[in-house]
């Protein structure tokens, strides 16, 4: 990281990025003679140091272990610690340090994509953009699928013989968006997917394709409050059939929905 005044910010932009829990340790005062200046920040992964320094020594040392210490906990921590330069941390400056802790857990939510045609592969495409883990589901093989999927891609491809299935071992905070190439497929993970409180379930089809699943769920003893619960058509504008369009205006309506539900740290 570099020592500048705002290096920080791009080396804590890439732990972010990368999902890595980090602690940010600031010097916020100085009495007396001391290593660095009020201001100076360092940041602390769970494997130690991650960049910058207050100065080295056991000073510095005692703050890692210290930032670790509270890394160890959920949800997010602050506190603030002083610490006199004297025998008790080994070194004889004389002045004393005053040291803030902020510690960030980065929380990346998953959604699930039922169907690797065009759109499915378009969304999947903008993980990274929504800040989440996508997975992307197919009961068919990753040879057959169409168009070619992309050699180096940032989601998980899960090409399995039950599709269905998986519902069960998603997270309690998945997102699940359902658009295989098979209508009664969609039917049957829909259904299942109703039997969790996921806190999106979006279907992509027509109004004609809609008011046939309505019907169907209904017959299978669905109450209308849970019908009423999926998302159908998905995306914030029907206005385009392009698969890319359809994939962006999805992708932004989960943003909406990942920062509405975004789990909130307790007090502590």
């Amino acid at each position: 990281m570099s020592d500048s005044s705002q290096g920080w910010i791009g080396e804590l932009a890439r732990l972010r990025g990368a999902g890595e829990s980090c602690a940010m340790v600031v010097v916020t005062g100085v009495q007396g003679s001391a290593p660095r200046d009020a201001g100076t920040r360092m940041l602390v992964d769970r494997g130690g140091l991650a960049g910058g320094t207050i100065g080295g020594g056991n000073l510095e040392k005692l703050a890692i272990e210290h930032a670790q210490k509270l890394l160890a906990e959920v949800p997010n921590r602050s506190e603030a610690v002083s610490y006199p330069l004297a025998e008790k941390t080994g070194q004889c400056c004389g002045g004393q340090v005053h040291l803030f802790y902020e510690t960030f857990h980065w929380q990346r939510r998953t959604v699930a994509v039922f169907g690797a045609g065009h759109v499915g592969q378009a969304l999947a495409e903008l993980g990274p953009w929504m800040k989440a883990d996508v997975v992307l589901i197919d009961g068919r093989e990753e040879s057959e699928l169409q168009p070619p999927l992309a050699p180096v891609r940032p989601y998980e491809l899960r090409c399995v013989d039950v599709p269905v299935a998986e519902i069960d071992h998603l997270p309690e905070e998945a997102l699940v968006v359902i658009m295989t190439h098979d209508h009664a497929l969609d039917l049957e993970i829909l259904e299942r997917a109703l039997g969790r409180s996921f806190p999106f379930l979006g279907l992509i089809g027509s109004a004609r394709k809609w008011a046939r699943f309505q019907k169907r769920l209904a017959q299978r003893g669905f109450a209308p409050d849970r019908i009423a619960s999926i998302t159908c058509p998905i995306g914030l504008s029907q206005a385009s059939k392009d698969p890319a369009a359809i994939a962006l205006s999805t992708a932004t309506q989960l943003v909406e929905v990942l920062e509405r539900t975004c789990p909130k740290a307790q007090p502590h």
